[in-house]
């Protein structure tokens, strides 16, 4: 017996990382769940370097028993590093966790509707209801790589439109 097949449907992350995309600044190549190499196999830097990084992973949410919504809440990792520096730019990474907390306080740009990809893999319409950050971004001193990075966590609320629970 064959099994039916999956649709495809959104992750928390994919979600969180199409949201911190279209922020003015941000691009899709510049947030995802893993922190890229920051050079390619030539020892030339990576495009992130410029720009510096975001990585997202679900810390925790409650999803609704009542309602198909999704509530996670997403650590989101802002990175930058400077090449052959011992030196991390800080202020850099700063940048980026200002901007997500800005944008998450900015009422009249959170709810809008968002088209998941990743990769060739079309997951459909997410309208992402609400956005609020829930820590005070701040330094992690631990990385080896002296690369800065700063962490927040981001509440979101989401839904897929014309969904319902049956």
């Amino acid at each position: 017996m064959a099994l039916p097949a999956l649709d495809n449907y959104p992750t928390d992350e994919l979600v969180a990382a199409a949201w911190i995309a279209t922020i003015p600044g941000f691009s899709q190549a510049m947030v995802a769940t893993q922190l890229p190499a920051d050079a390619d196999r030539a020892g030339n830097p990576a495009p992130w370097v410029a720009t510096g990084f975001v990585t997202v992973a679900v810390a925790g949410g409650t999803p609704s028993p009542d309602l198909p919504e999704q509530s996670p809440v997403i650590q989101a990792d802002c990175w930058a590093t400077v090449p052959g520096s011992n030196k991390p730019p800080w202020f850099k990474a700063n940048r980026l966790a200002t901007a997500i907390v800005r944008a998450a306080r900015n009422r009249t740009t959170v709810p809008r509707p968002l088209t998941i990809t990743s990769g060739p893999v079309v997951y459909g319409v997410v309208s992402v209801r609400a956005a609020y950050v829930t820590t005070t971004p701040r330094r992690i001193y631990d990385d080896a790589g002296d690369y800065a990075r700063y962490q927040l966590d981001l509440a979101l609320s989401w839904v897929v439109p014309g969904e319902h629970i049956t």
